[in-house]
């Protein structure tokens, strides 16, 4: 058996990702998987069990037929942090250890996700770093594109930490005009310093969509009218802030997108609606008349009110499409086409010895 640990240097890079892209893979080419968790900070309770909400969905994904307990041993709640403070001795080493021992029974490789950085879970006296060497998996660390220094003084000191454990580095989210640059100048940088990079993965616009019951929710915002469409995936946020000529030209620009304008912008509200468009947004706590409440319906377009103003509204909205979930069918199937094509497999099944 085979353990891959996937890290990462920041929050939201893609590690989910990349452990669904690699089981997917794996799968496709006749391997056992197995799905592991080690520490858990998403808690839910499924089937009178506490557990993390991306385990669930993960195993479920990889179609991982083991007991929750096993798949995340360890979930993180209030309730766990008080004991620790308190100086109680939790066998969170050996809780896990042994989860992961069952876990792994009849499976070739095992994909196991961390919570990012290698001193994770130091607080619970059992760190990232502790399960990678105990477990002796290979690691693959992921980040998504940001400062330059911060990547490369991540990723080098990886390497120092892991050595041979470290399988290699994916680089997540990458604007298209920052591809060449990392391909040219950053992977050969660290080639050269003995980090292998396995894949360069753009921006996805399907990926990093965002259903619209989660814009609701994240702008505490009331829905008017076509509540069935709360599953429909936003790819681009538009501002509305100009005369409707403009707007008309701007919106017909890109599909599949929400319209952020104020409550008062009829003309801005029926510019959106001529085009193709997901969902209004309307700011101010301003309700719009009832013909465009009506033009909206007919057409299909989800009406949201939000209390906040246009500035706010965008910035929270933009920090949603920042944050890349896979729970949908539709981004299931993307995740595998876009690992599969953009990580360098041959290099992974030759450094794990494995065949296809």
């Amino acid at each position: 058996m085979i353990p891959i640990f996937i890290a990462s240097l920041s929050a939201f890079s893609g590690k989910n990702l990349i452990c669904l892209g690699l089981g997917l893979k794996f799968k496709k080419d006749g391997y056992q998987v197995g799905y592991f968790k080690p520490v858990g900070f998403s808690p839910v309770i499924v089937e009178d069990v506490l557990t993390d909400e991306d385990a669930v969905f993960l195993s479920k994904a990889l179609d991982v037929n083991e007991p929750l307990q096993s798949i995340c041993p360890v979930v993180v709640t209030d309730d766990l942090i008080r004991r620790l403070m308190k100086g109680e001795e939790l066998p969170i080493r050996q809780k896990t250890m042994e989860a992961f021992r069952r876990s792994s029974l009849g499976k070739d490789i095992m994909i196991t996700r961390g919570l990012g950085r290698l001193s994770g879970g130091t607080c619970l006296r059992f760190s990232e770093l502790d399960f990678i060497k105990e477990s002796g998996a290979k690691v693959i660390f992921v980040d998504k594109y940001q400062a330059h220094i911060d990547m490369l003084d991540g990723f080098l000191y990886a390497s120092k930490v892991l050595g041979d454990q470290l399988l290699g580095v994916v680089f997540n989210l990458i604007p298209s005009a920052k591809l060449a640059f990392i391909r040219e100048i950053l992977v050969p940088f660290l080639k050269a310093n003995g980090v292998t990079t396995l894949g360069c993965i753009q921006k996805d616009p399907v990926l990093g969509a965002v259903p619209i019951r989660e814009v609701v929710h994240a702008l505490n915002g009331k829905i008017l009218c076509c509540e069935d469409k709360m599953e429909e995936l936003i790819e681009h946020f538009m501002i509305g802030a100009m005369n409707v000529e403009s707007a008309l030209s701007y919106f017909r620009r890109f599909s599949n997108k929400a319209v952020i304008t104020g409550g008062d912008r009829s003309d801005i509200h029926l510019a959106a609606i001529e085009t193709p468009t997901k969902c209004l947004i309307l700011t101010g706590g301003l309700y719009p008349h009832a013909s465009i409440l009506g033009r909206a319906q007919e057409a299909g377009i989800p009406v949201i009110v939000v209390q906040s103003d246009t500035a706010t509204a965008v910035e929270t909205c933009e920090n949603l499409s920042g944050y890349i979930s896979l729970h949908f069918k539709s981004k299931i199937q993307r995740a595998a086409e876009v690992v599969e094509h953009e990580i360098d497999f041959n290099t992974i099944y030759k450094q794990l010895s494995l065949s296809k």
